[in-house]
């Protein structure tokens, strides 16, 4: 799998994170976001440079470095849509880390004009969550709906 890291920081300055330091630069990008103030970021993908209907999900440090990487089958994603109830859409995807770990990446807003939009990652560790990791405040840039398409037509 090819990724870009340090040209995209060298562009962008030291520290900056951007879209596409962990998906390809080809708008396969899902969702992305800041986490931590910046030092860190998420991004999930398409992944169609992988074999087969794959999504990718990284988790990034400021630098580039990828912290973890998930390339998992779309037909084993758990999806959650928006029921399309109540006044707060919200979807997700949760990735299989292996050993008992799962990262749900969720992205919400309530419906109204000019809502802030926020996400953020759920660890869980055998079901149970461990850590609510979210978004820095205006990050946050999500097509899940889409992705959740996608996933729902493989399964």
């Amino acid at each position: 799998m090819k990724h870009i890291y340090l040209p995209i920081a060298m562009i962008f300055g030291a520290g900056a994170l951007q879209a596409g330091q962990f998906c390809e630069l080809d708008g396969t990008e899902m969702f992305t976001c800041t986490l931590k103030d910046g030092t860190r970021g998420v991004e999930v993908c398409n992944a169609v440079w992988a074999d087969g209907s794959k999504a990718a999900y990284g988790f990034f440090k400021s630098n580039g470095t990828v912290e973890k990487e998930i390339m998992q089958d779309m037909a084993t994603i758990t999806a959650s849509p928006w029921n399309g109830m109540g006044n707060f859409m919200s979807d997700s995807v949760t990735f299989d880390g292996g050993g008992g770990y799962a990262y749900e990446v969720w992205w919400g807003t309530e419906r109204a004009a000019g809502a802030t939009e926020m996400g953020g990652i759920n660890v869980l560790k055998d079901g149970a969550l461990i850590a609510d990791i979210p978004c820095d405040a205006g990050t946050v840039t999500s097509d899940l709906s889409s992705l959740i398409e996608l996933i729902e037509a493989t399964q």
